[in-house]
């Protein structure tokens, strides 16, 4: 009778720890999470994700400590996304390449039209705030820390562009289907290929310029063939995004993970700053290249915009065929920004 009263608490002593909730961390113990981004070791994002990494550990007193792993070292960057969701890493920190499950998103590097980094985040801040169950649905594998935006696109050309008949003919190299058609619209032929393969084909002189990031001039060190670049934002591609797995937050202590929560702000802030100041070093770079940032006038300003606007009312249609509120989106960012333009 003994043995067998014995038994049965056994049996229960093992059922209990074997379905212990899976935040039991040893409270504590220290604990070390990886993080894997795409940037090359000294670069400002790195150094960013670096200060940020040490911030957790002074703010946890050392038993939280992140381990980063570098382009490549661990995910690869198009992977990041699905290695963090999947547990291969525990926090990533990158763009998002692949569209999986990912429709809403990948229309923003041409719908979020901003005229300047900072205006873009405040936008794609209350996008989230307008709209939470839609963005929510986007990124529903992993928890996010935070988003950021980056460095709006402009026209970039080895001719001046100055109104709208300078467009015609050109080859503009594009990075989606939505600024393709746009570039149809303006009399362009469109090219698509990525930023590796422009910085080819403009110095052999296959296309004329492109829609891209100022900053990718200045990184490519293109001054000697791109000589204007228009005042025109084409989007800002978002987002730049910090996010962990599901599973790893959920298993830390409450104290630690308020630590994390409690050191988003800073990661954001370091983020976007990374990107102003980008766009400041293009703006510098141009100046002694003597590459033209060209400013159109109201009254020409006033014949691109409706061109621009119908194309994204177009993207919103599309969206609102695929189960997204769309058009009423772009609305809201055309409004909002707008009101930021006051």
């Amino acid at each position: 009778m003994k043995n067998s009263k014995m038994f049965v608490f056994v049996l229960l002593a093992l059922a209990f720890v074997t379905f212990l909730p899976p935040d039991a961390f040893p409270q504590g113990k220290p604990v070390e999470l990886r993080l894997a981004h795409m940037f090359p070791i000294g670069s400002p994002s790195h150094q960013v994700i670096d200060a940020w990494a040490k911030k957790i550990a002074a703010d946890s007193k050392g038993r939280l400590t992140i381990r980063i792993f570098p382009v490549n070292t661990l995910i690869p960057a198009p992977e990041i996304y699905d290695g963090v969701a999947k547990g291969t890493a525990d926090i990533g920190f990158s763009f998002r390449y692949l569209p999986k499950s990912y429709g809403l998103g990948v229309t923003f590097p041409f719908i979020l039209g901003a005229p300047d980094v900072v205006t873009a985040d405040r936008v794609y801040d209350e996008i989230w705030k307008k709209f939470p169950k839609v963005m929510g649905e986007e990124w529903k594998e992993v928890k996010v820390l935070w988003l950021s935006s980056s460095m709006i696109q402009a026209i970039s050309t080895r001719k001046p562009v100055r109104t709208l008949e300078d467009m015609k003919g050109l080859q503009m190299r594009v990075p989606s289907r939505e600024l393709g058609d746009l570039m149809k619209d303006l009399g362009s032929a469109p090219a698509f290929m990525s930023t590796a393969d422009f910085v080819i084909a403009i110095e052999k002189g296959t296309v004329d310029g492109a829609v891209i990031q100022p900053g990718a001039i200045d990184d490519n060190k293109l001054g000697r063939k791109i000589k204007f670049v228009l005042d025109l934002s084409l989007g800002a591609p978002t987002p730049v995004n910090a996010i962990m797995n599901k599973d790893s937050f959920n298993q830390l202590p409450a104290d630690l993970q308020s630590v994390i929560d409690n050191s988003c702000g800073f990661g954001k802030e370091g983020t976007l700053k990374i990107w102003v100041d980008a766009f400041d070093n293009a703006m510098k770079y141009f100046k002694a290249e003597g590459v033209e940032y060209v400013h159109l006038s109201p009254e020409e300003r006033a014949r691109w915009t409706p061109l621009i606007d119908r194309a994204r009312d177009r993207v919103g249609a599309d969206l609102d065929t695929k189960g997204y509120p769309g058009t009423e989106i772009v609305r809201f960012i055309r409004e909002r920004i707008g009101h930021y333009a006051k």
